[in-house]
């Protein structure tokens, strides 16, 4: 029930990562942390080297861990759902765009097909072997571009499920270290290593949606 200063930093950082982060003294980012929390005073105790807690606090404090970790994670589901449902709706546009000028096209066909220059156009056309080289460029690079845009949303989402990942390792790690000094809380704490790596398996699984989407 007692954590020197540097510990709680790194295990707490998630609970008021502003406040923590822009201190330099670990001792100063606990005690502004648990105050912001709003943790009752005398539920624990500012000691020189170390931070000490009435018993059942730390399970309290991991709970709070836990439940933003939740939204964190609640976060990066709602933004690869985003990305891949604005990726669909720019799909359904550009088919729709592309039905529109196929009609119009259509339209304009029917319309000059029984035109006597339109056939006489039509009889000369293959003869004089015309290749209309801006168009095909132009196709080209919207081609391009389309590509660029994709690869650059693949890869930031990749970065940000890679950087939750590693996040979410190192979690699992102190976790598992943290077993040693916590015996007699072997249970809750492995149930908190299943709930994370059931939260990387479905992150990892969403990720490998998105690529095969791309």
């Amino acid at each position: 029930n007692r954590m020197v200063y540097p510990d709680f930093k790194q295990r707490y950082m998630i609970l008021a990562p502003a406040t923590m982060a822009a201190e330099s003294d670990p001792k100063i980012a606990a005690s502004k942390c648990l105050e912001e929390i709003k943790l009752d005073p005398e539920s624990y105790r500012i000691g020189h080297t170390k931070v000490f807690f009435r018993a059942g606090v730390l399970g309290q404090m991991e709970e709070l861990r836990d439940d933003r970790l939740g939204k964190i994670m609640g976060w990066m589901q709602s933004y690869i759902r985003g990305y891949l449902s604005r990726k669909e709706f720019k799909k359904l546009q550009e088919q729709r765009l592309a039905l529109q000028v196929v009609q119009r096209n259509l339209r304009k066909y029917l319309s000059l097909r029984t035109w006597p220059w339109w056939k006489m156009w039509q009889k000369v056309k293959p003869l004089l072997n015309v290749t209309n080289v801006e168009e095909e460029m132009r196709k080209l690079e919207e081609k391009v571009a389309k590509a660029e845009e994709a690869y650059k949303s693949e890869v930031k989402v990749r970065k940000e499920c890679e950087a939750l990942n590693a996040k979410l390792l190192e979690e699992k790690t102190n976790l598992l270290k943290s077993l040693e000094g916590e015996k007699g809380e072997l249970g809750q704490v492995q149930e908190r290593a299943n709930k994370l790596a059931a939260q990387k398996a479905d992150l990892e699984s969403q990720l490998q949606d998105t690529q095969d989407r791309l």
